[in-house]
């Protein structure tokens, strides 16, 4: 799973993340600036997910816990466990339920946000990698480390159906605003489009690489992928074509501003994250952050973005 996922090396704090980065706004409100804030959070931090109340959720892969973040002290106000190897987080509309991929207990967590614990487990047929809530919240699609898609009822478990995408792991998955279309990306070098009212395949392609995060630009009709071989592919969903490929070393995760005009990028094998511009598709700033940073998320009112990176660091730039 290492190859596929990048493993899960524990590194040291490193000392120089301990001083803040300042600069002036680049952007609206709606947007993050450069301030960036760190506070030492061990466990190695992986994933990053935000309900739209605001609960900030941090999952830690060695320590088999998720952290609560309070974004205004920059500290963890809560820590619960929950299965092996807490990979990604979804948030129901509500916030009032989540659901955590737990790779290697091959469950899906479901937890109460109100009391911040795992209240039952999901089986699925191999490590759960990346999970998301279908149109209507009855469903959820949750990528596996073996190439399946597996579609369960949100409320009871049981499996609707499994959709076998390659034999590696799907480490990527985005939605359209309306959720009509769902994208994942594989390890193997595939990119697959899914229909979510009859969850069957509707076209595929191939960038090559190390596909990871994706995400649907806004009006439905572009798709940023992280290529970890050193891209950011665009791909226009209307024509099924690449119109882009900007160079973006080790990219892994992926965040749009709430504008929809910039997307954030982390640099996992170099430290930084990378701010490229929707209209130009240029990188405009890169925002040293040193260590590994892996996924990253915004607030929804978009003025902050809360970075995990594995190196024992979680980063608040806003």
């Amino acid at each position: 799973m290492r190859s596929h996922i990048c493993g899960l090396v524990i590194l040291a704090v490193l000392g120089a993340c301990g001083h803040a980065i300042t600069g002036p706004p680049t952007g609206p409100p709606t947007r993050p600036g450069l301030a960036l804030t760190p506070f030492a959070l061990g466990g190695g931090p992986w994933n990053v997910a935000i309900s739209q109340r605001g609960l900030v959720y941090v999952t830690r892969v060695a320590t088999d816990s998720i952290a609560l973040v309070d974004l205004e002290s920059h500290r963890v106000t809560a820590s619960f466990k929950v299965g092996n190897g807490p990979y990604d987080v979804a948030f129901n509309a509500a916030g009032s339920s989540a659901y955590v991929t737990n790779l290697y207990d091959h469950t899906v967590g479901v937890i109460n946000t109100l009391t911040q614990t795992q209240v039952t487990t999901f089986p699925v047929a191999g490590g759960a990698v990346r999970v998301l809530l279908g149109p209507d919240e009855t469903k959820l699609y949750v990528t596996l480390d073996n190439g399946g898609l597996t579609v369960l009822n949100s409320t009871s478990g049981t499996v609707d159906t499994t959709i076998q995408l390659g034999s590696v792991a799907l480490n990527g998955v985005a939605l359209t605003s309306d959720r009509s279309r769902l994208y994942v990306s594989s390890v193997g070098g595939t990119v697959t489009e899914i229909n979510t009212a009859v969850d069957t395949v509707v076209r595929s392609f191939r960038p090559g690489g190390l596909p990871q995060d994706l995400v649907v630009g806004r009006g439905d009709s572009t798709l940023y992928l992280a290529n970890e071989a050193g891209w950011v592919q665009v791909w226009n969903l209307k024509h099924w074509t690449r119109t882009d490929s900007i160079p973006v070393p080790a990219a892994f995760g992926l965040a749009l501003t709430q504008d929809g005009e910039q997307l954030w990028v982390t640099e996992t094998a170099v430290g930084g994250i990378a701010v490229v511009d929707g209209a130009s598709r240029a990188v405009i700033e890169t925002i040293p952050v040193l260590g590994s940073p892996r996924h990253l998320a915004m607030t929804p009112d978009g003025t902050t973005a809360v970075v995990a990176n594995e190196a024992g660091v979680v980063q608040i730039i806003r």
